[in-house]
């Protein structure tokens, strides 16, 4: 949605994670990119998100240190679906991006890490409020089903493709297509 948003004249920071336990993260996807390069300093962040309108970047030791660390304890300690530990990481590089208001996609099934609609209800409300106690006013979110891969293809690389491919052609796995 951030280049749909950037083509409206809106400025979109955004700043993503890795995968975890069965999730591949948008990071991860994106370095599958040859040539694309997550990690930005706070400087260049602002200059491609004015010129470009968005951008998506890790964190780095200039920006959400402790995210790396809540990662790290998160999945050696098997505590991937710990709530409060994923609002942390996920608010705390909110915060970071300063943005003016925020929505979340909160995402529960089978193939998420809230596999039911209370969990999420749970987490979307923490993070609401953490936000919010944060400055980032006003904070909402959306609950989304998610209880299968998107697509045919499974791996970064090849899950990036299929997308280029759909946005090229308008064809492909239907349940892609209708989210593009």
């Amino acid at each position: 949605l951030a280049p749909l948003a950037a083509v409206c004249g809106l400025q979109v920071p955004m700043m993503a994670g890795r995968g975890l336990a069965h999730t591949g993260g948008t990071l991860d996807k994106l370095e599958s990119i040859p040539g694309f390069t997550v990690q930005q300093s706070i400087p260049d962040f602002r200059r491609i998100v004015e010129t470009v309108g968005c951008a998506i970047v890790s964190t780095t030791p200039e920006m959400v240190l402790a995210d790396k660390k809540l990662y790290a304890l998160r999945d050696v300690t098997g505590t991937v679906s710990s709530i409060p530990l994923q609002a942390a990481s996920i608010v705390s590089k909110k915060i970071a991006e300063q943005p003016d208001s925020l929505v979340l996609d909160v995402k529960y099934g089978l193939a998420a890490f809230q596999s039911n609609l209370e969990d999420a209800i749970e987490l979307a409300q923490c993070m609401i409020a953490t936000a919010e106690a944060n400055g980032v006013k006003p904070t909402s979110a959306l609950l989304t089903r998610m209880d299968h891969p998107i697509g045919y293809a499974i791996g970064n690389w090849l899950e990036v493709k299929e997308c280029i491919e759909i946005l090229k052609t308008g064809e492909g796995a239907p349940d892609l297509v209708q989210l593009a």
